[in-house]
């Protein structure tokens, strides 16, 4: 691989990781996310599941 390739692999990887970091940080704290302007939050499963079923018994 060349100079350039590996410094672009590179790079993409560190980027990820950032993020990798963010969303665990971000579920850990029961934070949110931002990403640009927007903000997510993180559930887990069960979180999700309630939500959905308190929609839909209302």
């Amino acid at each position: 691989m060349n100079d350039l390739s590996e410094a672009f692999c590179t790079g993409v990887n560190v980027g990820i990781s950032l993020y990798q970091k963010k969303v665990i940080e971000a579920h850990e704290s029961r934070g949110h996310l931002k990403i640009g302007d927007n903000l997510y939050y993180i559930q887990d499963g069960r979180e999700h599941l309630a939500e959905v079923l308190e929609k839909i018994c209302k």
